[in-house]
């Protein structure tokens, strides 16, 4: 996608409950520690609920380094969790079966919500996909009763989902930036102006 001069990729956020197969989705301009913290409180917020614990493949974003069956979580994923008190765990390395939920959604929302899709803005893709997700990746059969619908298995695993906290968890990040010989200082591949006197 290009936004003004820069030419950016997308990327997913997904969440994906295990039971009913449920899921959110939000796309975002990078894969920064920020973006994926941010995922997961928007996804609590549309779910109205927080899962007991969060299964993550070993993404920098969640997991720093292992030995074995010891993981060192990233400390920010950890205030995340500590905030809406769920557990993170780690995939097993090279244990694909683990995470075969996920992966298939990802691949579900490749190949039916991308196929000839156009969008204006961000904002815009974010609102079809969530559109979309109610409208037709709810309303698919349910794996484990195909009596059910997946939004039907999803009302009745809710009732078991973590009250959210009162407030959500602070995602923004804060930096410093400097200012050379112009009035504009570069953050995030754009250029914003100051005010002279603060060259």
């Amino acid at each position: 996608v290009t936004i003004g001069a820069a030419r950016r990729a997308l990327s997913a956020f997904l969440l994906t409950l295990t039971s009913s197969r449920w899921f959110f989705v939000r796309f975002f301009l990078d894969q920064s520690l920020e973006n994926f913290l941010r995922g997961h409180v928007y996804a609590f917020a549309d779910l109205r609920g927080v899962p007991r614990y969060g299964l993550y493949d070993n993404l920098r974003s969640a997991v720093l380094d292992r030995h074995g069956d010891a993981v060192r979580f990233n400390p920010r994923l950890l205030e995340l969790a500590s905030h809406y008190h769920f557990a993170p765990r780690a995939c097993r390395p090279a244990r694909g079966n683990e995470k075969g939920a996920v992966e298939r959604t990802v691949r579900y929302v490749r190949d039916s919500f991308f196929a000839a899709r156009s969008f204006t803005t961000l904002e815009d893709l974010n609102r079809q996909a969530l559109s979309w997700r109610d409208q037709v990746a709810g309303q698919r059969r349910w794996p484990g009763d195909d009596r059910k619908t997946v939004a039907q298995a999803f009302e009745e695993e809710a009732a078991y989902l973590l009250p959210l906290p009162v407030h959500a968890f602070e995602t923004d990040l804060v930096t410093s930036v400097r200012s050379y010989k112009t009035i504009y200082v570069r953050f995030d591949l754009n250029d914003y102006s100051i005010p002279p006197g603060s060259v």
